[in-house]
């Protein structure tokens, strides 16, 4: 198994994708830690761990709260012994998507901006002064495609995920020598996590389709569209990757970004 022995935690691990992640972790032999802001989706994911012979524990967490994330690394540390891998999967709404940035208010740019790039920072932050002690982990944020290649109407989403891809690699650059790995996952749109998953991008897209004069049904096709492999991304092609790079088989990387887009966008 590629996490064998190894404890992640991973925030927003209740939703569409981090639960996939979670999962991944556990299918591999990792201690899982959910946290997260609701309880009842952090137990669904953990039981379903638990019933695929998995173990994984839960903790409400805000991972916008500097103290309340450093509260529960420690604690996991102090269960544990160590901490490995760090995921931050948090979902949040990410933008008016739909509209010009030139009609947006500066409260409307800024607030998915400051909220991704804080999330990203106050997890990793917490994850690598544990990392460090023991002279080794992995810490995977998640970009966008937007964050590399910007399009019109998609709002501030893609100044958000720049923001957090270059704080993967400059942490990439600072961490290295105690050992610590950082990669950024960039998957591109998911369908069925607005579909079936019941992901809060069910409500962002369908903003953005009302403003764009089509349904949320119409929208998804182009959400999805571009691959090669000719169908859409999933939830669980994200997980392996995550699975895989947080592994030992992946050490060669660090400082970079995992294209996930199924080659819908190519580097």
């Amino acid at each position: 198994m590629l996490l064998e022995h190894k404890t992640a935690i991973v925030y927003g691990g209740g939703g569409a994708v981090g639960g996939a992640v979670a999962r991944a972790f556990a299918r591999e032999g990792a201690v899982v830690h959910l946290a997260g802001r609701t309880r009842t989706t952090l137990d669904a994911v953990a039981d379903d761990i638990r019933q695929a012979g998995g173990t994984a524990a839960t903790a409400v967490v805000d991972a916008l709260d500097q103290d309340a994330v450093d509260a529960h690394a420690a604690a996991v540390v102090a269960e544990t012994g160590r901490l490995d891998v760090s995921f931050n999967g948090v979902g949040d709404d990410n933008g008016e998507q739909g509209v010009p940035l030139v009609e947006l208010t500066a409260d409307q740019y800024v607030r998915p901006v400051a909220e991704y790039a804080r999330t990203h920072f106050v997890t990793a932050r917490a994850a690598a002064r544990h990392m460090a002690a023991q002279g080794s982990g992995v810490i995977l944020p998640l970009s966008n495609p937007m964050a590399g290649s910007p399009a019109a109407l998609t709002g501030p989403f893609g100044q958000a995920c720049a923001a957090v891809e270059n704080l993967a690699r400059q942490l990439a650059a600072e961490l290295g020598p105690r050992g610590i790995r950082v990669v950024c996952l960039r998957p591109t749109g998911m369908p069925e996590t607005a579909t079936r998953l019941g992901s809060h991008t069910r409500e962002v897209w369908t903003r953005a389709a009302e403003r764009l004069g089509m349904t949320l049904e119409e929208m998804l096709p182009q959400v999805a569209a571009g691959s090669p492999l000719g169908r859409a991304l999933t939830v669980a092609d994200v997980a392996e990757v995550a699975a895989f790079v947080a592994s030992d088989r992946a050490a060669g990387m660090t400082g970079t970004v995992a294209n996930v887009t199924g080659g819908a966008v190519a580097d």
